[in-house]
């Protein structure tokens, strides 16, 4: 009777230490696919992906209703079409590291506009190639083919090969050409290096791995492909701000700038702590999608409406036929001699389009940043300046630009709501 009460005790021990280490391995072995996944698809020397809406277009319509209210803001048919064509439309990028360093490095990208396919862009052998169906968009939208014809014509005579572009043909630009065209601009700011590129990607694994090592990782009982990830939102607002200012220490100082004020103060402060839910698709080994449901950060919401990348191995990327090389010389003419102050047009015809420029970046600013457009004005003031213009503030919310000989005058509006009001001559 002692053996079988030692042998029974022994044996309900084992079951016991089985079913805690059965609750391990349920756990750990999803985040062990996930981890392999992650590292075929880091060191995928050709991959792409399709960035497109997922869920219900009729749960966001619901909810923008709902915020919107009755009032003079109120959502409207009109908008809810918009949404519509904006689920309707998707993404594309691929590229293909061919070899060695980044000289024949190739890559792919497409925008699908509401089923039209819209922008198209190549780069093969350091020569970007593009391709914009602008008569069928522009048709779609409501313009007249007498107006495409009258704009491909003014293009074309002020820079050979656009009208081409108008027409739905492939045009190619040299990366040396580019290179001139931000030297005489003088913002030569360079695309980061190989050996940059590789210690942001490393940075980016480190973010991933710290957030997936705390994260809850379980596999869907109806669909075995099929994980889901949940996390909070001081987790993935720490790993952002950890990876972002990782990034600022590799890249270079312009580079820096840029996304310092692209990010603002977005990351400053820590959101309140809730769960974050992301959707991963895994096959054999390899990441197929993701998805993240963007209506779970509604309170009280219970619809799906997502964004959803799904994951390619790639396409053979290669240079179009055909293609009409763009005659950048009219445009290095017209920025030489801005650089030297000889620009054309008394009646402030380049500086107004500077001047455009400068309101409707202050109105942007001012919307994702907060406060008066004014109070933004002399910070875009002083980067929109280059070799040949000048923009000056000449009292609160109005600055006054020079191109050349031409000037122009512009007024930001009293809030992010308005538009800006440009002027030829000075203010």
């Amino acid at each position: 009777m002692k053996r079988f009460l030692a042998g029974a005790v022994a044996g309900a021990t084992v079951l016991a230490l089985s079913a805690g280490c059965a609750n391990q391995i349920q756990q750990l072995e999803p985040k062990l696919e996930l981890k392999k996944a992650a590292e075929d698809l880091g060191a995928a020397s050709r991959t792409g992906f399709t960035i497109k809406a997922g869920g219900s277009v009729d749960d966001l319509i619901a909810l923008a209703k709902k915020e919107a209210g009755t009032g003079k803001d109120a959502f409207t048919d009109s908008d809810a079409d918009i949404l519509r064509k904006l689920y309707n439309s998707s993404f594309t990028a691929a590229w293909d590291k061919a070899g060695e360093g980044v000289a024949d490095d190739k890559g792919l990208f497409n925008a699908t506009i509401d089923g039209v396919t819209g922008l198209e862009v190549r780069v093969v052998d350091q020569v970007t190639y593009v391709k914009v169906p602008v008569k069928e968009l522009a048709t779609k939208f409501g313009a007249t083919t007498a107006e495409i014809d009258e704009i491909s014509g003014e293009l074309g005579s002020q820079m050979p090969g656009l009208d081409k572009l108008v027409e739905g043909g492939w045009v190619s630009v040299a990366a040396a050409d580019l290179e001139k065209i931000t030297k005489e601009a003088g913002v030569p700011v360079s695309p980061p290096g190989q050996e940059d590129n590789d210690k942001i990607v490393a940075e980016l694994k480190t973010s991933a791995e710290n957030l997936l090592q705390g994260a809850d990782v379980a596999r869907d009982a109806q669909d075995q492909t099929h994980l889901v990830v949940t996390t909070t939102t001081v987790k993935a607002h720490t790993e952002a701000k950890r990876f972002l200012e990782a990034a600022k220490k590799i890249i270079a100082k312009e580079q820096s700038t840029i996304l310092d004020e692209a990010t603002g103060d977005v990351l400053g402060e820590a959101p309140a702590d809730k769960p974050i839910v992301l959707d991963l698709w895994i096959d054999n080994g390899k990441f197929k999608a993701f998805e993240m449901n963007l209506l779970q950060f509604v309170e009280g919401n219970t619809g799906r409406a997502s964004i959803r990348v799904e994951i390619g191995a790639g396409a053979d990327i290669t240079a179009p036929a055909g293609a009409t090389k763009l005659d950048l010389t009219p445009f290095l003419a017209a920025l030489g001699a801005a650089g030297r102050g000889t620009g054309s047009g008394s009646g402030g015809g380049e500086a107004k389009t500077w001047a455009e420029m400068v309101g409707q970046q202050t109105v942007r600013i001012a919307e994702t940043q907060g406060g008066k457009p004014a109070t933004h004005l002399k910070k875009v003031a002083d980067e929109m300046a280059l070799p040949g213009v000048t923009v000056k503030v000449v009292r609160s919310g109005v600055a006054q630009v020079t191109a050349g000989s031409s000037v122009a005058c512009v007024t930001v509006p009293a809030t992010a709501s308005g538009e800006p009001k440009v002027a030829a001559g000075a203010c």
